[in-house]
């Protein structure tokens, strides 16, 4: 009989280790669906920790209140856990149809930014309350249960009952944010906590259906003499569970801010850090539970623990700078693999620990031992809900103070320190009381006031290590500059740093943009930033109402206001810091921002923004930060577009950044899908080789791009800076459009990206670790071949203009070298060519004699080859004629025949756009395609492919590359164009099925 009551025992003990589980899956999912209707994690984890506390305190005390009047304690666990699961299945619908109602009803209707924020925070909480009351109780009723059945030793049973709850809340984080959430998105992941509730349930169902619970019984000391709620002792340890709860929330507020700087800010950071600090204090309860029953002076133990606990969370800080050390190891050390971001997250799964678990550890020691006391003092088994609402009511207020006070007013340092503070005066009350006459206590007195006040005169983070951005560079701190600007702000740590001149703007140490403030030549970033501006404009030259999503360093926002006919721009930011960095930095050159009636910045999130504002826009652009930092993927969200649509302009365009660095095309693709759902068209521009810009819009076709945008001085100086001076230089930019690219968008294997299954978030991490690209696609404006003139069947009229020497676009530098290969060729000087240039044009110019064996005609059909690559996709078919003439007339050309005057003849048609001659010349030497190398073989390949699609004949197309594919060079320069064009041809599937190959 006493197997069997133990083994009952484990069972329940095990069963709240999945209650854990779930619950901590249901905070971690909530952050997620609450950072879609608030606009920011940081917002999202301050209501989510709040009213998640909130409600457990308050579900707590109701079992404090009523507790022992219930005869069935494990009964009322039973149904509570039923209850929680219920909900849990019914949340996602309820938080569709919520939310979906506050958007077009309720927050169109709200007077103001106050009533909207105050309504957005209290449908939140209302949202996630009921759920939270609920798993308030869990606690108390189930360790009430437990301790009623088995009562010898209640301190250990306390102890391992915290542990247990604590380990599966650990391990539940990490399962939801690695792998649910991949495998069935949000809803799956809420569905999957709600099941496993209502499987709980039905387990302590089988396990107390038939056993007879004792009634309530007093676990007062016989020797006490008990005062119950007037004993000192008994309101000291209440007030010591409200310190420690407003003091671990404020370190673990501190410290993932501290981490975000060191591990970066995406969402599995974010948890890998929740984790680490659920772990230390689970394992602080498995610690106590053999030794609470031996305590023999718990208010000592406890002013002991709470001291040493401030100590250990004052030393994090200094202990912070140590951390950017580790992970630039970390990232020396590991492979770019899928292998290496398994043990990336490893490390910093342990930066994390080493950060925490000493602190974590001790507080997962207080609450056991706290609760314990309590009973021991009189209280019974109404001291767990007590100690369990009191540190939960403490949490609400540490979430509070720490975000919405200290960390914008003193920083991350005193957010730490603050919560340090209290712990070591909670336990110096304590301990101070003789401890001075005692040798150890004194020392400990001594130690811990000793390293408090130290760490406040000395200790504090490096501004150079805080603005390394080490989670993405591997460099520990900044090299060769300053920090000249470092706040904290509610959510995220905002930096401004000076290279010599070169200024740089960044977010928890990711560069969100740079502009030489000095003398030297513009950044790389001008280049997007004011190309966001005017290729949007160029295409609205008359847009009057503009909205720009995303300050930066207000360049876009600056050359927006060089519009004459701009009549409102609004300037949409999460986080006030940026534009107080952007304002001391570079005030100089994005003025107008701040001194333009006509601009104006408002500090909220997009879709609030837009939800509420009264009227349409002719633009609106987006360019936050990247879609791996948490919260902006909502940014490229199907439900995202599906609302911004209506508040365009029904000829009005939307224009979107997206990076193509540290990302895959999958990542693109899901984006595009998303957006293409909504918008009639779009076109997608190469802004500087690594960014593109999609442009959107309702209706079905684009108009030609406008020189309006050079009549205004403003962004016409702007645009002369980095390197535009006319609308063809933004044409050249132009990559595709949805009839070109789509099918090769829709051909790839990525989901479309979406708030509830969020495949941008969770893969944009670890690309961004594997240092992959999406760079094929501005590289398309760079093949050997003039593939969108071809896919449309016509080319450039007119002269070529000269690119400006000022634009570092790969593009604008061929486009010089293609203008000085006519003119060498034209002149036959060949001064202005670098050495291999001329090279080929010497061979191009070889004699008669040199061209009457087998070699030198292969030498001149390769030289031939290459100048039509230098310049057949840069210069209009005009000037390509001419090039061509040159050509005709040399020694070579007039004695080649055969497979020589063939290869001749199909490049000269290729210059000419003439695609019937393409087809017929190119045909023929595909004849014998085992006679001809694999770069021969795929060019041709692909300039014919490309020559029926243009012609309208698909299936020819297709018949041609499903013919050749395996034969083809797919790592070589056409090889993304390849895919294009089969995907184009209607062969989608084939092309997934053979890149796994």
């Amino acid at each position: 009989m006493q197997l069997l009551e133990n083994a009952r025992r484990r069972l329940l003990l095990g069963i709240f280790v999945v209650s854990g589980f779930a619950g901590l899956i249901y905070e971690s999912i909530w952050s997620q669906y609450l950072k879609l209707f608030l606009g920011h994690a940081a917002y999202a984890q301050t209501i989510v920790l709040t009213i998640f506390m909130g409600g457990m305190a308050l579900g707590s005390w109701l079992v404090s209140r009523y507790g022992e009047r219930l005869q069935r304690l494990l009964w009322g666990y039973l149904l509570v856990e039923a209850l929680i699961g219920v909900l849990g299945i019914l949340f996602h619908r309820v938080f569709v149809a919520a939310t979906d109602f506050s958007y077009a009803t309720v927050i169109p209707a709200l007077p103001g930014a106050a009533s909207i924020q105050a309504y957005k925070w209290s449908l939140a909480a209302l949202l996630i309350l009921p759920q939270s009351v609920l798993l308030g109780m869990t606690f108390p009723l189930i360790s009430g249960g437990v301790i009623r059945r088995w009562p010898q030793r209640p301190g250990e049973t306390l102890s391992i009952l915290y542990f247990t709850n604590s380990l599966g809340a650990a391990i539940g984080v990490l399962i939801a944010g690695f792998l649910l959430i991949g495998w069935v998105g949000l809803p799956g992941t809420t569905l999957t906590a709600g099941l496993l509730n209502l499987a709980l349930a039905f387990g302590v169902w089988l396990l107390v259906r038939r056993a007879v619970e004792p009634a309530a019984a007093s676990a007062r000391l016989p020797e006490q003499n008990v005062r119950g709620w007037s004993d000192p002792t008994a309101r000291w340890l209440v007030t010591a569970a409200f310190v420690t709860g407003v003091a671990s929330f404020l370190y673990e507020i501190g410290w993932i801010r501290l981490l975000s700087l060191v591990l970066g800010s995406s969402t599995h950071s974010f948890e890998l850090m929740l984790s680490a600090f659920i772990f230390g204090l689970a394992f602080g309860g498995l610690y106590v539970r053999r030794r609470i029953e031996r305590i023999s002076d718990p208010e000592k133990y406890l002013g002991a623990i709470m001291l040493v606990i401030g100590v250990c969370a004052a030393l994090t800080i200094p202990a912070g700078n140590a951390m950017f050390d580790v992970m630039a190891w970390a990232l020396r050390t590991f492979t770019r693999t899928s292998s290496g971001y398994v043990a990336l997250n490893a490390t910093s799964h342990f930066i994390a620990m080493l950060i925490m678990f000493p602190a974590t550890f001790c507080a997962g020691m207080t609450l056991p031992v706290l609760t314990h006391a309590l009973m021991r003092a009189g209280i019974g088994e109404k001291a767990i809900g007590v100690v369990y609402s009191v540190n939960t009511l403490g949490a609400i207020a540490g979430v509070l103070l720490a975000i919405h006070v200290l960390m914008p007013a003193v920083g991350v340092k005193w957010v730490i320190l603050t919560g340090a503070a209290l712990h070591a005066a909670i336990g110096l009350s304590r301990l101070a009381r003789g401890g001075w006459r005692r040798p150890q206590q004194a020392i400990l007195l001594t130690t811990g006031i000793a390293v408090l006040a130290l760490t406040a005169i000395w200790g504090q983070l490096d501004p150079l290590r805080v603005a390394s951005g080490v989670y993405r560079t591997g460099v520990a701190s900044v090299q060769g500059g300053a920090v000249t600007y470092l706040r904290d702000g509610k959510t995220s740590t905002v930096t401004l740093t000076d290279r010599q001149g070169l200024v740089t703007i960044s977010t928890n140490g990711k560069p969100d943009a740079s502009l030489q403030m000095g003398a030297g030549a513009a950044s790389p970033d001008e280049s997007t930033m004011v190309l966001i501006a005017a290729i949007s404009l160029s295409l609205h030259p008359g847009a009057a109402r503009v909205a720009n999503i995303g300050f930066g360093s207000g360049l876009t926002s600056h050359a927006l206001l060089g519009s004459a006919v701009l009549k409102r721009l609004d300037n949409i930011e999460i986080e006030p810091r940026m534009v107080e960095a952007a304002r001391q930095g570079f005030s100089a050159r994005v003025h107008d921002v701040f001194e333009d009636p006509r601009s104006r910045i408002v500090y909220e999130d997009a879709k609030t923004f837009f939800a509420a504002t009264r009227g349409s826009y002719d633009l609106i652009l987006s360019e936050p930060s990247n879609p791996w930092v948490s919260g902006v993927s909502s940014l490229f969200s199907d439900e995202f577009y599906g609302r911004v649509v209506h508040y365009l302009q029904p000829d009005g365009y939307f224009a979107q950044w997206i990076q193509v660095y540290e990302t895959d095309i999958g990542v693109v693709a899901s984006i595009m899908k998303a957006l293409s759902r909504h918008f009639g068209a779009y076109q997608i521009y190469n802004l500087d080789d690594h960014n593109i810009l999609i442009v959107a819009t309702r209706s079905a076709a684009f108009p030609p791009l406008s020189e309006r945008v050079f009549e205004w001085p403003g962004l016409r100086s702007e645009l002369e800076r980095v390197g535009v001076l006319s609308t063809a230089d933004l044409r050249w930019r132009l990559i595709g459009d949805g009839h070109v690219l789509g099918p090769l968008f829709a051909s790839q294997a990525a989901p479309m990206n979406s708030d509830f299954f969020p495949y941008v978030d969770l893969n944009a991490p670890r690309l961004r670790f594997l240092s992959d690209n999406a760079l094929d696609l501005p590289r398309l404006t760079l093949l050997p071949i003039p593939l969108l003139d071809l896919l449309r069947g016509n080319g450039t009229e007119g002269p070529t203009a000269e690119p400006s020497p000022y634009s570092l676009l790969q593009r604008d530098r061929n486009v010089r070298r293609a203008l000085a290969v006519s003119r060498a060729l034209s002149s036959g000087k060949l001064d202005d060519l670098n050495a291999d240039t001329a090279a080929w044009l010497r061979l191009v110019a070889t004699t008669g004699e040199a061209c009457a064996d087998v070699a030198g005609q292969r030498a001149w059909t390769t030289s031939i080859q290459a100048v039509s690559a230098m310049t057949a996709p840069y210069l209009s078919p005009m000037e390509l004629a001419l090039v061509w003439k040159r050509i005709d007339d040399t020694p070579c050309y007039l004695a080649a025949t055969g497979e020589q005057r063939e290869w001749a003849e199909l490049l000269a048609a290729v210059a000419a756009r003439d695609t019937a001659r393409i087809v017929t010349l190119g045909g023929g030497l595909l004849h014998r395609p085992e006679a001809l190398d694999q770069e021969d073989l795929t060019y041709l390949t692909a300039v014919v492919a490309a020559a029926l699609l243009g012609r309208g004949q698909p299936e020819q197309a297709r018949t041609l590359l499903v013919a050749l594919w395996k034969h083809l060079d797919h790592s070589g320069q056409l090889s993304f164009s390849l895919q294009e064009l089969l995907a184009l041809s209607g062969t989608g599937a084939l092309l997934a099925r053979k890149t796994d190959d």
